[in-house]
């Protein structure tokens, strides 16, 4: 009898962890399909503590109708089977249903696939406080020590499921693996009471096991990389002629981080092995002194550091996913010996010594960008790693008017109210489909005349801030990180974007896996 409670204490750890793992994985088992983004996030947390806060309040009302023991081991049956589900009922609803209006789908997906399971878990922490209750002096006792070691097991699987676990082995494996968890015990004391029901959970986690290891790369697509993060989704593919960007021959190798576009490497000798915004930020670095230095802040493919070095540029590369310079260097041909400092941008810059002829802020997760990077702050500390005549690039989206552009405009007037002369163009005209490109250098304007007439030689527009900048348009500061809610409605159109390009894929049996 004096294990009793130490036996309720493992189940209470096991339940806490359980939670914390689904959480995340479930979050990320919808980022390939809707990002990553502050509203996704939103979604997952509010629907983890509503079915926790729902599944407190039933257990307890079940702990009191029935106290035996058995009712806890089912209750954890039960969320077992649901999250060893969770990779197969997310799939069966973001196919179903992810092509309608984003916001709603989010919530709606969630709901199906992670609200159950949490629920279920939910129900865990009231039966085992009831079961370990036996005197009602004892009850507050009881109740804080099964919370205290449930968010235990909560803090232990978060570090464990987010450093090591999911970059290691993918989302269905950790899944299947925590709903085995979770059920293994309950199920073993319901066998020792001859309950043969449990023997289904033998049976079904055999199964899922089974499905896990299954292939499911569709006929004519190769995917020589594919692996998870915190940071989310790497996946490199090859589409063999008539790929996604029209190219008839030759294979397309396309990376997409959380099923967004990143970077682009056509096999053909003479194809195109960039997007067209490499080319616009080559022509700004042309109007500098030769052989000059330049720190690239975020990697992808590598296409644009690789361009800087054939034309002679001295560059430092700087990335926050290592994950991303083994992808540039394997799979799309960027020179190995490049130096890559594996930092956030903005806090290689606050610490390196080095000062360079130009900065290049290429930052995108998918389709975010980190707004810590864009303040006025973060402005100054580029300034000041600026030599004289240095140029300051980013590359942002093309979204500039309405409400999609609030994010863009906010990046334009915090340079302006940093001292800057800027110059804005983009790769074309079409605000969905092109990026913009933000040039700032202090007081040259000789240079930004120079830039000017390159880039409309070359046929980029070059936007009037007339038509677009206003005294209304926030300044983004440190103490108000606001880019990401200025950007939303532009991450919302390209995530729909690409939710539409997958949806019509489907149709020709080619579309990428949703995650492994």
């Amino acid at each position: 009898m004096q294990t009793r409670p130490a036996f309720f204490y493992l189940l209470s750890f096991i339940e806490g962890a359980a939670v914390m793992a689904a959480e995340l994985i479930g979050a990320k088992m919808l980022a390939p399909y809707f990002g990553s983004s502050l509203y996704v996030w939103a979604t997952v947390m509010a629907i983890t503590l509503g079915g926790l806060a729902m599944g407190y309040f039933c257990g307890g009302v079940l702990s009191y109708k029935r106290k035996k023991s058995n009712t806890l081991y089912y209750v954890m049956f039960l969320a077992s089977i649901l999250v060893m589900l969770m990779p197969f009922t997310s799939r069966m609803i973001l196919t179903l249903v992810g092509a309608h209006a984003l916001l709603p789908s989010v919530i709606f997906c969630a709901s199906v696939f992670l609200l159950p399971p949490i629920f279920m878990m939910g129900m865990v922490s009231p039966l085992i406080i009831r079961n370990i209750t036996t005197n009602v002096d004892h009850a507050g006792r009881s109740a804080g020590a099964i919370y205290a070691i449930s968010t235990l097991g909560g803090i232990f699987s978060t570090f464990l499921t987010g450093f090591w676990i999911i970059p290691m082995f993918g989302l269905m494996k950790p899944c299947i693996v925590t709903g085995i968890v979770l059920g293994i015990i309950p199920v073993i004391m319901l066998l020792r009471q001859n309950k043969m029901t449990a023997l289904f959970f033998l049976a079904f986690a055999s199964w899922t096991l089974f499905r896990s290891f299954q292939n499911e790369t569709p006929a004519g697509l190769s995917i020589p990389y594919s692996s998870e993060g915190l940071l989310g989704q790497l996946m490199v593919v090859d589409y063999p002629g008539n790929n996604p960007y029209g190219t008839a021959k030759g294979t397309n190798r396309v990376l997409f981080v959380n099923r967004i576009t990143q970077s682009q490497y056509n096999t053909e000798a003479d194809s195109l092995k960039h997007f067209g915004y490499v080319d616009m930020i080559l022509q700004g670095v042309s109007l500098l002194p030769p052989r000059p230095a330049v720190l690239v802040c975020g990697l992808g493919g590598g296409s644009l550091s690789q361009e800087l070095l054939n034309r002679g540029c001295k560059v430092d590369a700087c990335e926050l996913d290592a994950r991303m310079e083994m992808v540039a260097k394997t799979y799309f041909h960027l020179t190995p010996d490049l130096l890559v400092h594996i930092d956030d941008a903005r806090h290689y810059i606050r610490n390196t010594d080095k000062k360079y002829n130009a900065i290049v802020l290429d930052l995108f997760r998918g389709e975010e960008s980190p707004g810590h990077c864009f303040s006025r702050e973060a402005i100054e500390e580029i300034k000041n790693h600026l030599l004289p005549g240095g140029l300051f690039m980013i590359n942002g989206n093309g979204f500039i008017l309405g409400k999609s552009g609030a994010g863009m405009r906010a990046i334009y007037r915090t340079l302006k109210e940093s001292g800057m002369n800027i110059t804005l163009s983009a790769t074309n005209n079409e605000e969905a489909w092109r990026n913009l490109i933000f040039f700032a250098c202090r007081g040259e304007e000789t240079r930004q005349d120079s830039l000017i007439t390159v880039l409309k030689k070359a046929g980029r527009p070059v936007l009037d801030p007339a038509a677009f900048s206003s005294p209304n348009d926030k300044i983004l500061t440190d103490d108000i990180p606001a880019l990401d809610q200025l950007n939303a409605d532009a991450y919302r159109n390209w995530r729909s974007a690409s939710i539409t390009y997958f949806a019509s894929e489907v149709q020709r049996n080619r579309t990428v896996p949703f995650f492994q």
